[in-house]
């Protein structure tokens, strides 16, 4: 199989969401299928990330345009008929409106049509157009989780033949965690006790803000030993966060830090008494995974994706509810028992969600939409 790759995320030293994911799912898949060769089409001009797949053959494509497109819609699929490829993977929702070889394409989520706020209204209409483009056009269509999939048959006109489930795995490196190098970490972070884990964002949806006021509505007899840490924040949240927390009188109590290197965030997962992940919209929820593989109990939304992918390991609040998550941390910071247990069930449902088996999945579906045109050929 000789396939091609929009691998224009991926072409980072620091890849993200998205990018980490199809990083972890292609090495994978070179495991998977070790005589394949993938061509990752890109636009990077500086040096290329050291720990590509060993499959991938990276090819640079540059276009002189002033269309924002232009990249996707023409230079893209042109060299992949140049190439003569067998199939392409497009893995971030975006895909050409012609595609010469069958196409698989992506889409992790629709957050931006659930969650518009941030988004200008050219940024959401643009996606909700990449969106109908692949529903209706690819061969195969491919979600992490069904309550995508059947949002894209529902409201995007997909044929529910053509959508595929793919769940991810956990992305964090599967390095064991040092005590030392833990203890020396939490306590650089000021934390002396034991803390509850949420990662911050301005994002709306990722509701930092209700997670703050119910932080403030857990008793102080209970909170003054425990501490809320939040991460992945910048210096403007911060700033927002730390004065919202002044003003609820939890100041104290909360800790609120910038970007944490993976490998650290894998430490303060490990180190975590609970994770506090009460999104109001995902496709996934790819931090309950890591927290299930650290063995750290979640509480997490009760709509979107996320009970999917946690079912009975997690506790589980309607979003926006900061009475309701107060509840719920209360619950989990007074009874070590009932922490052990989701940990426990943690532990257990993640088999269910392994790299090998996405893989697997995925060069599954690429061969399928692979044999019609193999059939013609041989036909022919």
């Amino acid at each position: 199989m000789r396939l091609g790759l929009d691998a224009r995320l991926l072409m980072t030293d620091q890849p993200r969401g998205v990018a980490k994911s199809t990083m972890r799912l292609y090495h994978h898949l070179a495991d998977a299928r070790p005589g394949w060769q993938v061509v990752a089409y890109h636009d990077h001009d500086g040096p290329l990330p050291v720990d590509l797949p060993r499959t991938f053959h990276p090819e640079r494509l540059s276009i002189d345009s002033g269309v924002s497109d232009a990249w996707t819609q023409v230079r893209l699929p042109a060299a992949v008929r140049a190439d003569r490829l067998d199939a392409l993977h497009c893995p971030a929702t975006a895909c050409p409106g012609w595609m010469p070889v069958p196409t698989v394409v992506t889409i992790h989520d629709l957050t931006p049509l659930d969650t518009p706020q941030g988004h200008s209204h050219r940024a959401i209409h643009q996606f909700e157009q990449a969106v109908h483009d692949a529903a209706r056009k690819a061969d195969a269509v491919a979600s992490p989780t069904r309550f995508v999939r059947d949002r894209l048959v529902a409201s995007h006109g997909m044929n529910p033949k053509r959508g595929v489930v793919i769940p991810w795995g956990p992305t964090l490196c599967d390095e064991q965690v040092d005590i030392s190098q833990a203890e020396k970490l939490v306590a650089s972070l000021g934390i002396d006790r034991g803390f509850l884990l949420h990662f911050g964002s301005a994002e709306e949806r990722k509701d930092t803000r209700g997670v703050i006021a119910a932080w403030a509505m857990v008793r102080k007899r209970y909170r003054q030993n425990w501490r809320l840490l939040i991460v992945g924040l910048d210096d403007r949240s911060r700033a927002d966060f730390g004065s919202l927390a002044q003003m609820l009188g939890v100041a104290d109590e909360t800790r609120l830090c910038g970007f944490v290197p993976e490998r650290e965030l894998r430490v303060l997962m490990s180190c975590a008494s609970v994770l506090v992940y009460p999104s109001k919209a995902e496709g996934f929820g790819l931090p309950v995974l890591e927290a299930f593989a650290s063995a750290t109990p979640v509480i997490t939304s009760d709509t979107s994706s996320l009970p999917e992918v946690a079912g009975d390991a997690a506790s589980l609040v309607p979003p926006g509810r900061p009475t309701a998550l107060a509840s719920a941390m209360t619950a989990l910071m007074k009874d070590p028992m009932r922490r052990a247990e989701l940990a426990g069930r943690g532990t257990k449902r993640l088999e269910q969600f392994t790299w090998e088996r996405a893989a697997d999945h995925f060069a599954r579906v690429c061969e399928a939409i692979t044999k019609p045109r193999k059939r013609r050929k041989q036909a022919a």
